[in-house]
């Protein structure tokens, strides 16, 4: 079978750690050395590589990797999905969650489920991609999460961003500084770092889980992966109608992957002239009625070079003529 050619954005952007500092929550709610992790699919199945390769790395980290009942297997319903969270969750000698693969279902797991399981459990969570929608329901929940690599971190993440993953497992929080883009637009932000998969996303607005209802403001961060050019023209102009990109107080794209190099019904030529990149058509379709900072590149989202971000916390991105940095309290 032919393969379609596709384009990768945003995964070769220049990013290095200028500096770690511990977060507040660190002694209580981020990781040690010897601590219990639970290892789920709340999401779909993995492949028993994957679990395997995310209990053998937790191990070898140092911590204890706990495999939930529904992980992996044929078949499971929404009882059993709920069943391994309510678990992970509840037992007082798990002290964070540790996703093994995104896919689909999450929201309703949430729906099915509810925030009460959260908001007593209080535990930390690792994951992204369709795993978005409990980081979502975690800030609202009132607790940070860690958006970053679930099996990939430790079979083809890069040696770089998986070293800054451990560190941030252990609230040793990175500050960022990348390499800026001719689209970026200067200024500085601070805000809740929220969002994360943008078709993701789309499912957790209007929910009781939505981050964009926030009574402070937020930094709203944006990736995707096997999307062509319509796609994500759709997905941003929904967060244009329901105000969510104009009520950002800053914009940070990151990795835009797999997408389908030839998209015939939307190439821009309609919008003068052909766009020559995600972050083109984003910088001219949504940002020229924007007053707010913006950055494109940030190296997030589906491929081995994938650094962590924190989500749920107040963050402050400064975007400057040629670079941005990126840094939380």
């Amino acid at each position: 079978m032919e393969t379609k050619p596709t384009v990768n954005e945003g995964v070769d952007t220049v990013c290095e750690v200028t500096a770690y500092h511990s977060h507040a929550y660190k002694h209580s709610y981020f990781l040690r050395e010897g601590d219990r992790i639970a290892v789920i699919s709340p999401s779909a199945y993995p492949g028993e590589e994957q679990r395997d390769a995310v209990m053998k790395g937790l191990e070898g980290l140092g911590y204890v990797p706990t495999e939930g009942r529904y992980t992996v297997g044929t078949m499971r319903t929404i009882e059993n999905v709920t069943e391994d969270l309510k678990w992970a969750l509840e037992d007082p000698e798990i002290k964070a969650i540790y996703c093994v693969r995104g896919g689909t279902g999450s929201s309703e797991d949430l729906d099915y489920m509810g925030l009460a399981p959260i908001y007593s459990g209080k535990k930390l969570i690792i994951g992204f991609s369709d795993i978005v929608t409990f980081l979502s329901a975690w800030t609202i929940c009132g607790y940070p999460s860690i958006h970053a690599a679930m099996a990939s971190a430790f079979t083809d993440l890069s040696e770089e961003s998986a070293a800054v993953q451990k560190q941030m497992m252990k609230g040793e929080i990175p500050s960022y500084r990348c390499e800026g883009s001719s689209y970026d637009r200067k200024g500085t932000a601070e805000g809740i770092l929220i969002g994360g998969n943008l078709s993701v996303l789309l499912t957790v607005v209007s929910t009781d889980y939505d981050p964009t209802t926030l009574k402070e403001p937020y930094i709203l961060f944006l990736e995707e992966t096997e999307e062509d050019m319509e796609h994500l023209y759709r997905y941003l102009t929904v967060l244009k109608h329901l105000g969510i990109l104009k009520k950002a107080a800053g914009l940070l794209f990151g990795e835009w992957t797999d997408r389908p190099a030839k998209c015939l019904t939307y190439s821009g030529s309609s919008r003068g002239g052909e766009f020559k990149s995600v972050a083109d058509m984003i910088s001219r379709q949504f940002l020229s009625d924007l007053n707010v900072p913006a950055a494109f590149g940030f190296p997030a989202g589906h491929s081995s070079i994938h650094y962590p971000l924190l989500f749920g916390s107040k963050a402050k991105l400064c975007v400057s003529e040629d670079s941005y940095t990126l840094e939380w309290e």
